[in-house]
């Protein structure tokens, strides 16, 4: 049975359903809520209104409802000032970029912070794939919106801190399957229970597709493991594992934009030379939170993961990377509040360790076959990293943060490959990076608030490793990224019915970290540091309840990123337009739950031109996308069933998925796919 007849038999059983006997479990899980929501990405758990910094939190709802739980970027679209590409290849993963930061990233998320239950998923040198998290086991997801290394050091020119669910408290077993367009099929099951002190949630799910383009199939599997043990009334431990195999993801490659007539076809050398990936990586954490009192607590975290990764570029020299990386690190957060000169506080204090090993092989590439080894070198990344954060509250209606953070990072290589010179060789790096917020409360209860902050970014591993010369060791020209950012906002919640967020920054950068490919080595991709540039903004956010059970939801952003100062061996950059991200984007969302199960979404997803490449010659056109989607929640008992379908791209428009930057030969463009559809069905059973 095709996609398409599988919706349309979907689609009027849950409009039927909907006309049984409401329930107000329904009611409460499908709800949209405008109340203030207690946040901890900002390391001393707050309000979200209540804080001097641009955030953004993201419930079940609006984050997994009747979605195909694929991609992250299904769950974060909605998010002001987050702009995300590369959702159709698997091989590249998905780029991720918040006011600008991150866009450089060839594959993969660079320059954002991503915690996965307060555990890192990003590498300590600022690398994070995503490849390894179960869309399904997210339940929550914090997005701030803005550099802030004075709480979590490296590479945070944002934080992605998503969040899984509760083990519940009596037994369940939840099973969803989809299946759409392109030979999509989704299975996944879970579950859990509470026995006395210990509770637990288990979760497995596969993800299989063909792709939309020829040789862009994927096959992955992953299982993620969470266990709460109350050990004593003020002693919680939790333990958190996770597996992910990713045995097959293919690469089509970019395309110039007069190939694009064929949307569905791959670079002829991808094929040739058999361009893709494999994964393997297993991550255990442990977080214990200890309170002392009713102002005092302590926790501490510890981690390690392993990841094998294994690659085919589409070139011979060097166009087959072998890497296994562990890493591990753990810390100490400690929170504390009561009076300060008659003033109530607020503060958090705590350390960072981390610590990546990558043991690193090249080899030829021979039409997929691999060839022989041109590099072997152990690349190792250490850092320790101290900060401390206070809250005062001024006065009735001001209150004032102050933070800072110290980092000290050592970078290491050794050459194994010395067929010629020795190129081992070592970095050191060190930063300080303060922050201070303010913000004030009107009668009414809206908020203004101002900030100052700082970040700095050191070149990933991979990138210090990708030398223009060919050589081994690292590229001991490329430095970090640094950058203040400036911002004041407003917030708040209109008569419990309207919510909104509005920002404005402007980002000074020196050195920014710009990415270029070059003739010889064509979809490898270089780095070098601008001089500085500037990047100024307009961040925007709104949701309302309209009618019972009719929710619009709103965002734009309006941004201006242009290099100051930047020269290449060919070109003078001053004043060019940054590539990567657009100077407008936006999100509109009508949502309609009815207490009965049965809702039904539309978004729609603005993207204006933005340039390809440094010397503003390339563009991507402005584009809107529009999907549906809908499907019905029924209980019965103790059994839920969710049958949901949905429409992606309803309009078929013509974009790109992914846009390479600075690609040599023009080869920037990765076509998206045009409308598609998919179905499926939830069972659950338990409470």
């Amino acid at each position: 049975m095709s996609v398409k007849s599988s919706a349309i038999l979907v689609l009027p059983f849950a409009m039927a359903l909907a006309k049984g006997e409401q329930t107000d479990a329904s009611q409460d899980t499908l709800r949209f809520d405008l109340r203030p929501v207690t946040v901890t990405a900002s390391r001393l758990e707050s309000a979200d209104i209540n804080l001097p910094v641009a955030i953004t939190a993201l419930g079940k709802s609006e984050i997994a409802l009747g979605q195909r739980q694929l991609v992250l970027k299904e769950s974060l679209a909605a998010v002001p000032g987050l702009y995300a590409l590369n959702a159709e290849n698997f091989a590249q993963d998905l780029r991720v970029a918040i006011r600008g930061f991150g866009s450089r990233a060839a594959f993969g998320i660079r320059g954002i912070k991503i915690l996965m239950d307060g555990i890192p998923e990003s590498t300590p040198d600022g690398q994070a794939q995503v490849d390894n998290i179960d869309m399904g086991f997210i339940s929550r997801a914090e997005v701030i919106r803005g550099p802030i290394s004075a709480l979590y050091g490296n590479a945070s020119g944002g934080v992605i801190a998503l969040s899984s669910p509760l083990p519940p408290a009596e037994w369940m077993a939840d099973a969803r399957i989809t299946g759409g367009d392109f030979n999509f099929r989704q299975r996944r099951i879970s579950t859990g229970q509470t026995l006395g002190p210990i509770s637990y949630l288990l979760t497995a799910s596969k993800n299989e597709t063909d792709g939309f383009r020829h040789h862009s199939e994927m096959k992955s599997s992953v299982i993620n493991g969470k266990v709460k043990w109350v050990v004593t009334p003020r002693l919680n431990l939790t333990i958190l594992v996770s597996r992910a195999d990713s045995p097959l993801a293919n690469d089509p490659g970019a395309l110039k934009k007069d190939g694009m007539t064929n949307r569905t076809a791959a670079r002829e050398q991808n094929v040739t030379f058999k361009a893709g990936e494999e994964v393997l990586q297993s991550k255990a954490g442990v977080v214990a939170e200890l309170v002392f009192s009713d102002y005092q607590t302590l926790s501490a975290r510890g981690y390690t993961s392993k990841r094998g990764f294994r690659n085919r570029l589409p070139f011979m020299s060097g166009g087959q990377v072998q890497f296994d990386r562990n890493f591990s690190g753990g810390g100490l957060l400690y929170t504390a509040s009561g009076w300060l000169l008659g003033r109530p506080y607020r503060m958090s204090a705590g350390i960072d360790l981390e610590s990546q090993h990558d043991d690193r092989h090249r080899y030829d590439n021979l039409d997929g076959i691999r060839g022989d080894e041109t590099l072997h070198q152990l690349e190792q990344f250490g850092s320790v990293g101290a900060f401390v954060e206070e809250e005062v509250q001024v006065t009735k209606s001001v209150a004032f943060t102050f933070g800072g953070r110290l980092d000290a990072i050592d970078v290491t290589v050794q050459d194994k490959f010395m067929d010629d010179a020795d190129d081992s060789g070592e970095r050191r790096f060190t930063a300080f990076s303060p922050l201070m917020g303010m913000v004030y409360t009107f009668k009414n209860g809206l908020k203004a608030y101002a900030n100052i902050a700082s970040s700095f970014e050191t070149p990933t591993l991979n990138e210090l490793s990708s030398n223009p010369d060919g050589t081994a060791g690292f590229n001991d020209e490329l430095n970090p990224q640094r950058s203040v950012n400036y911002e004041i906002g407003a917030k708040g919640i209109l008569n419990g019915r309207l919510r909104f967020d509005l920002a404005l920054f402007r980002i000074n950068l020196s050195d920014e970290l710009v990415p270029y490919e070059l003739e010889a080595f064509p979809g490898r991709t270089f780095y070098r540091n601008a001089g500085s540039s500037q990047r100024k903004g307009m961040e925007a956010g709104v949701t309302a309840l309209l009618e019972k059970g009719l929710t619009a939801s709103f965002s734009a952003t309006f941004s201006d990123f242009r290099y100051s100062d930047f020269e290449t061996a060919y070109a003078l950059l001053d004043g060019k337009m940054q590539p990567g991200v657009p100077a407008r984007f936006g999100y509109g969302e009508l949502a309609y739950v009815t207490s009965s199960g049965l809702f039904a979404k539309i978004q729609a997803r603005y993207s204006g031109e933005f340039f390809a490449d440094d010397e503003n010659e390339v563009k991507e056109p402005a584009y809107s996308v529009l999907d549906w989607r809908m499907g019905f929640r029924k209980y019965i008992g103790e059994w839920m069933l969710e049958p949901f379908a949905g429409v992606n791209n309803l309009l078929d428009s013509d974009y790109s998925a992914n846009v390479r930057l600075n690609a040599w030969g023009g080869r920037h463009f990765e076509p998206a796919p045009g409308r598609h559809f998919y179905a499926g069905v939830r069972m659950r059973v338990g409470k």
